[in-house]
């Protein structure tokens, strides 16, 4: 498994950042903020190409997860990020399966089915940077 999905997309980096919003309400999330992580950097005195990392969440999906273990509190909400690539935009999302796999107690099938149904969500959040344009 992967911790990580990541794509190109066909976007610039201003294009990708301004449908974040859009892209994420149509998948059933909402942007719970929005860091300037390079810009952050940048007032540190670090030189980090453009990026930007959105807190995104599914209150639906927390709370589920919520219930199946408490430690669920250390992973949410999930992380989308944007990332100048030359002249497009690279987007990730932070895939919760094997992080709450490590932490949670116990295996069961109702675990993989909600993981995979989250993680599948959240990729097509990603994918959908590359039908904009």
């Amino acid at each position: 498994m992967s911790l990580e999905y990541r794509v190109n997309s066909k976007l610039s980096f201003e294009e990708a950042c301004s449908k974040v919003p859009e892209i994420v309400s149509k998948n059933g999330f909402a942007v719970l903020a929005e860091i300037k992580t390079s810009e952050i950097l940048k007032s540190k005195g670090f030189d980090y190409e453009d990026m930007r990392t959105y807190d995104v969440c599914n209150a639906g999906y927390a709370s589920r997860a919520l219930s199946m273990d408490s430690v669920a509190e250390t992973i949410l909400p999930c992380h989308l990020i944007v990332k100048r690539r030359k002249n497009q935009a690279e987007v990730a999302v932070q895939l919760p399966g094997e992080v709450f796999r490590s932490l949670h107690r116990e295996r069961s099938e109702e675990v993989e089915m909600f993981l995979g149904e989250v993680e599948s969500k959240l990729k097509g959040i990603v994918d959908s940077f590359n039908m904009e344009k």
